[in-house]
């Protein structure tokens, strides 16, 4: 449920095990992070951070938390803190939320999670909440129809992992790999009746959140627990390219997105996502888009 909208700043109230989460969304929660160092201040709210890449220092009290990507730093209301060091290259997500029991029978639950935010606390390896989380940030960036349903029900997955991190909750185990290799007739049916929302969300997820030069076929079957060949059919299905095609637009996506909240240089912006040299990004570039990287760039500055 929405509060209100406005340009750069959405507020969202999503309720997670009787327990309602008030989310607070600014531009910050999209941009490249500057590398300058805050004053010392506080919030009302608790205060996520998110290290999506970099590395940055936070002092909160008398202690210092250093993030690496992927790191979770969350910091209690009322907590003196700042920034001491960032990295060039960081890239950091923060959202502030606040929470409240909607029922006194889980009062026990809330109190629980009351004393673990009474400090700081600092979560490392977080890649499931980053995938949640760059998915958040791409619906709340293009608005497109019916973001804001998206939106609360991304809320809701974030939430509960974020609390089943925070509390140490069991997580369920999901089988690695299939015991035996489906026939093709049991293959065509296992697919049909695996949700498509189950395989979209992980694709998205991949898609959108590896380190673009990292990411290969081989990798993403891992993460599906499926064959190479039966990879390549999911991503047929659901993109309408091949495998290849939908890494490419991927890739594009993440530059277009650089270009727009950076002033990293297009030489640089090539090699972070995944480019071995400019002439390769700049031709795929050109071909999917009709404009080279510079035209674009201009274009996007005179908006």
């Amino acid at each position: 449920m929405f509060w209100f909208r406005r340009i750069n700043f959405v507020c969202a109230s999503t309720d997670v095990a009787d327990i309602c989460f008030q989310t607070v969304f600014s531009a910050d929660f999209m941009q490249h992070a500057p590398p300058t160092l805050a004053p010392v201040h506080s919030h009302l709210n608790c205060e996520l951070f998110f290290v999506n890449q970099g590395q940055c220092t936070f002092r909160c009290g008398d202690r210092d938390y250093t993030c690496n990507p992927s790191d979770i730093l969350v910091i209690n209301a009322g907590t003196q803190h700042n920034r001491l060091q960032i990295s060039p290259d960081a890239l950091l997500y923060s959202l502030q939320f606040s929470f409240s029991p909607n029922r006194k029978q889980t009062r026990s639950f809330y109190d629980r999670l009351f004393s673990t935010l009474s400090s700081p606390v600092l979560l490392q390896g977080q890649e499931t909440l980053l995938s949640t989380l760059n998915l958040l940030r791409q619906e709340f960036a293009l608005q497109q129809p019916l973001y804001d349903t998206t939106i609360d029900a991304l809320l809701q997955v974030f939430y509960t992992q974020l609390l089943r991190s925070l509390l140490e909750l069991p997580a369920p185990s999901l089988p690695q790999q299939f015991p035996i290799v489906p026939t093709a007739t049991e293959e065509h049916r296992l697919l049909d009746n695996v949700p498509q929302v189950f395989y979209t969300a992980i694709l998205d997820s991949f898609f959108l959140s590896l380190p673009l030069h990292k990411a290969n076929l081989t990798e993403l079957s891992k993460t599906l627990s499926l064959s190479a060949a039966q990879t390549r059919r999911v991503v047929k299905r659901y993109y309408g390219v091949s495998f290849q095609e939908r890494l490419i637009q991927a890739k594009l996506q993440r530059s277009q997105f650089l270009m727009d909240t950076t002033d990293l240089s297009l030489k640089a912006i090539a090699e972070r996502v995944g480019y071995g040299s400019y002439h390769a990004f700049f031709k795929a570039f050109t071909a999917h888009t009709g404009q080279t990287p510079s035209e674009y760039r201009q274009t996007r500055a005179k908006e």
